[in-house]
């Protein structure tokens, strides 16, 4: 009796996510990892082959009897670009699906010609084939972006023409996603202390303030994904109420600290990374520490520009290893029907 479509589907899942953890295995190893057997990773083995998903290479420990062959992913399967957006720079990061070195750089461009070098970073990195084909690009930008993955005001990047930068990444076939700056820094975070369940991350760049805020390990984006919008909150001064961002820098030191405290403890929550710069920061952590609570903890990130960039790669291939798994789940062949 043939396997049913959907437990097919479920097998090549099961044996390329395998594949992304490992640097290589043999099929018998990929069955007692799996927990499939050994004839049914055989056949999806053979469509990874068929398909250019995976490869063969000789494995180092021969042994006895016949050379056994390690299964790997294909080093050209796919590109990954992560890019972090500012009004006039642009931070990207490109690697392969299959790993490798990846490749950072700094893009600089007037304001005006945000979309221009946007779509310019966007063709050099289809054209390049180290990696082989780009497969998917994640925007991190200083706006809220909502559940639907559509960008939303306030953005800073005012510039940018979304409608023209997603329309050559669909014309040219790549899936995409918009995330908002500060998130991505939070995800990054949560990656390298996963013990930081509950915690806050304010970040000032050049285009403004913004917040991400992990609740119970995951990201709280709010109703509209305007949730962290902690610079347009409005503070009393004598001449009326003012967005936090546009007040002058010692008195919104101050307004931060009480605002940012006024949420950690109803929120209850547990650790604050503060990436601002430095002089700032550690300005901000002192008068923090005279209104949290002895247990929370605060953090410092010296390099907010690069936290953006590590998250959003981070995300990046999270996403992108979803789309190829999805893809290997819809790959065809009737004749891997097996006993």
């Amino acid at each position: 009796m043939g396997q049913p479509r959907e437990l097919r589907r479920l097998n090549r899942r099961a044996v390329t996510q395998l594949l992304f953890t490992e640097a290589g295995a043999t099929r018998p190893q990929l069955a007692d990892r799996t927990g499939l057997s050994k004839v049914t990773v055989n056949v999806v083995v053979q469509e990874l082959l068929i398909h250019g998903i995976a490869r063969l290479s000789i494995s180092s420990d021969q042994g006895m009897g016949r050379t056994p062959h390690m299964v790997e992913l294909q080093p050209q399967v796919g590109a990954v670009l992560a890019i972090s957006l500012q009004p006039t720079d642009i931070y990207t990061h490109l690697n392969g699906l299959a790993g490798g070195e990846a490749r950072t750089r700094q893009t600089h461009c007037a304001e005006p010609e945000l979309t221009a070098a946007l779509l310019g970073v966007l063709a050099e990195a289809l054209a390049e084939d180290t990696y082989g084909p780009l497969r998917h690009v994640l925007i991190g930008l200083p706006a809220p972006v909502d559940p639907q993955g559509r960008v939303r005001e306030p953005n800073v990047t005012h510039h940018l023409d979304v409608g023209r930068v997603t329309g050559f990444l669909e014309g040219a076939g790549v899936t995409y996603a918009f995330v908002n700056d500060a998130n991505l820094v939070a995800l990054a975070i949560t990656r390298e202390t996963p013990d930081c369940s509950h915690m806050a991350v304010l970040i000032e760049r050049p285009s403004g303030t913004g917040m991400g805020l992990l609740l119970g390990g995951k990201l709280y984006r709010g109703m509209h994904g305007r949730a962290g919008e902690i610079g347009r909150s409005r503070w009393p001064t004598a001449g009326g109420a003012e967005p936090l961002e546009s007040l002058p820098s010692p008195e919104r030191l101050d307004a931060t600290a009480f605002m940012l405290a006024g949420l950690v403890h109803t929120l209850d929550l547990q650790h604050v990374a503060l990436g601002l710069p430095q002089s700032r920061a550690s300005a901000l952590q002192e008068k923090l520490s005279t209104l949290l609570d002895v247990s929370i903890t605060t953090q410092l990130l010296p390099d907010v520009d690069a936290v953006v960039l590590r998250g959003a790669a981070l995300l990046a291939h999270e996403q992108a290893r979803e789309h190829l798994l999805a893809r290997v789940e819809d790959l065809g062949g009737e004749h891997t029907d097996v006993a």
